[in-house]
């Protein structure tokens, strides 16, 4: 006997009951796997960012509080670390849980290249990509198993600017001499860093790759999960078409067998658009570059025609060699500063540096200021 299968609601009342093929009943079945599959997937990376503005959050509020009240007992500095470790382990966890999860995903979906192996090859790129990704996935392992992430901060009273930096006037640090004690913690990692480390800035660069791959793999499916929902959006127009007074609590059944019922409604799907329109971009937290300002392949190159490393550039404009990395990974360098490096390089088009007779030679790149010690 042929299996019957039907659209109705799963109500005690008397209600419509509209036959279907079972190609549309297993239609309607995959269409429901891959929608839970991808509010799965937003809502995962929704947690990721929420975690990441509570501690941005919490950081910034000590920032503005050191500026405002002005309190040195040692409880408060204990306080302001425990802080900033609980939300700092709060983001690795997370950062870590979507990392191992994402690659489970949409395992459903036939697609040319398999979505476990893009996410794969998405977080793979962002390792390799990224030092402070590295970083971050490297100090989750170490607070898991040996210590604290956070071991320090440091006041910054220097206040020149636009009278926002209180924002950024406390760095909280993982100190590497604390970090090498344990002899798990990746070697290569370890000393790509400063011997203090900003792990708010890490946390940042980290988000901004991750953010970037889950819109990357989110047009990967998009084509699918719009199908999906459509499917079921058919299925619930046919049915109100037939006659029926609403869909509510509606499934696709097959015939005896109440346990196989498939929900065909979108409410929750509802939440996953939302959170797809609200996460639209990948996070922006540098400025836009202006038009005049030099593209990271600018800097990059000019570097390596005149032979330095990052650091020995860096000296050469009188600038931490962590600034100059953060140029080459998106941070705009103002037009003067990059104009400034030609020149010191006598790589610029136009102009040329000359010494003013009767002085010295000025100082080489190895003794210029502002070297992080």
């Amino acid at each position: 006997m042929n299996m019957q299968y039907t659209l109705e609601q799963a109500v005690i009342n008397p209600h419509l009951k509209l036959p279907i093929s079972e190609a549309r009943y297993i239609a309607l079945a995959h269409a429901r796997e891959v929608l839970l599959d991808a509010i799965d997937f937003e809502q995962r990376y929704e947690l990721l960012l929420g975690n990441f503005i509570s501690m941005e959050m919490a950081l910034t509020e000590i920032g503005l509080r050191s500026k405002l009240e002005f309190t040195f007992e040692y409880r408060d500095v204990a306080h302001n670390i425990e802080q900033a470790n609980r939300h700092l382990v709060n983001l690795l966890t997370t950062m870590k849980g979507y990392a191992d999860q994402v690659v489970q995903d949409f395992k459903c979906l036939k697609l040319e290249l398999n979505f476990c192996t893009a996410a794969r090859d998405e977080l793979t790129q962002a390792f390799e990509r990224c030092s402070d990704y590295r970083f971050m996935c490297s100090l989750r392992n170490h607070v898991q198993h040996r210590a604290s992430a956070v071991h320090g901060f440091e006041s910054d009273d220097d206040m020149r600017g636009d009278g926002n930096n209180w924002v950024e006037s406390v760095r909280f640090t993982a100190h590497k001499r604390h970090l090498s004690a344990d002899k798990g913690f990746n070697a290569r990692v370890l000393n790509e860093q400063p011997e203090k480390i900003d792990v708010r800035r890490c946390a940042r660069r980290s988000m901004e790759e991750l953010g970037a791959a889950h819109l990357r793999l989110r047009k990967l499916v998009a084509d699918h999960v719009l199908l999906a929902r459509s499917t079921i959006e058919g299925a619930i127009a046919e049915y109100k078409n037939a006659g029926a007074d609403s869909a509510l609590a509606l499934v696709a059944r097959r015939d005896g067998d109440k346990d196989t019922d498939v929900l065909v409604f979108l409410d929750w799907d509802d939440v996953r658009m939302e959170l797809v329109r609200k996460n639209d971009s990948a996070p922006r937290l540098w400025a836009r570059r202006a038009h005049n300002e030099p593209k990271v392949e600018a800097i990059v190159a000019a570097r390596e025609a005149a032979g330095d490393t990052p650091a020995t550039a860096a000296r050469r404009v009188c600038l931490p060699t962590r600034r100059w990395q953060d140029y080459e990974q998106g941070l705009p360098m103002p037009e003067g500063l990059f104009h400034f490096y030609r020149l010191q390089t006598r790589s610029h088009p136009t102009h040329a540096l000359h010494l003013v007779a009767g002085t010295a030679d000025g100082p080489s790149p190895d003794q210029a200021p502002g070297e992080e010690r």
